[in-house]
C-alpha cells in the first residue's frame, strides 16, 4: 500500500512540473496567444468539404485540397492559414519554409500574415522563429531594427548575434 501512494505522489509531482511547460506553449515569444498550433495540423478533408478545427472553410475544393505544415493549406486557387484564407497569395508558388514563414513568387508570410518589405528572393529562415534577407534580419515575422543581416548569427535557445548587438527572443539585450 505504501508504494502504490508514494508512486502516485511521484505521478502527481510531476504532472505539477510539467503543466506549466504545456501552458507556454499556447503563447508566442511576445507573451500573445497562439491562435493556431504549429505541431499538429487541424485540416479535415471530409466528403464533401474541408475543415479546420471544426469549422467548414467555405469556398476550399477538396479534390485537390492540400495540407502542408505550421498551419498552412492550399487548393487550386486559395492559399489558408489556420483556416482563414490569405489574400493575394500565390498557390501555384507558395512554399512553406519553416517556423510560420511562407513564401509565394511575391511575398513573405509569418503565421499567414504579410511581412512588409521582405525580399522573397534572398529571405532565409534561420531557426527559433529568426529569418533574413539582404536588408533585414526578423523575430516571428516582425522586423529587428538595427539586426545587422550580414553579421548576423543564431545561437541555442532563443540567442542570436551580429557584430554589435546580442538578442534574445528577438529582443536587443546588449
Amino acid at each position: 500500500m505504501r508504494q502504490i501512494r508514494y508512486i502516485f505522489l511521484i505521478s502527481l509531482l510531476v504532472a505539477f512540473i510539467a503543466m506549466p511547460c504545456v501552458a507556454q506553449r499556447d503563447y508566442d515569444a511576445h507573451g500573445n496567444r497562439r491562435e493556431c498550433r504549429h505541431h499538429r495540423p487541424q485540416y479535415y478533408v471530409g466528403n464533401n468539404d474541408v475543415y479546420f478545427d471544426g469549422r467548414k472553410i467555405e469556398g476550399a475544393s477538396k479534390s485537390i485540397f492540400s495540407i502542408l505544415r505550421d498551419g498552412y493549406a492550399k487548393d487550386t486557387w486559395t492559399v489558408y492559414y489556420c483556416g482563414v484564407k490569405i489574400d493575394g497569395a500565390s498557390a501555384n508558388s507558395f512554399k512553406v519554409l519553416g517556423y510560420g514563414y511562407a513564401k509565394d513568387t511575391w511575398n513573405v508570410y509569418y503565421d499567414g500574415i504579410k511581412i512588409s518589405g521582405a525580399s522573397t528572393d534572398s529571405f532565409k529562415v534561420l531557426r527559433d522563429g529568426y529569418a533574413k534577407d539582404t536588408w533585414n534580419v526578423y523575430f516571428d515575422g516582425e522586423k529587428i531594427d538595427g539586426a545587422s543581416p550580414d553579421s548576423f548569427k543564431c545561437g541555442r535557445d532563443g540567442y542570436a548575434r551580429d557584430n554589435w548587438n546580442t538578442y534574445y527572443w528577438g529582443k536587443k539585450i546588449r
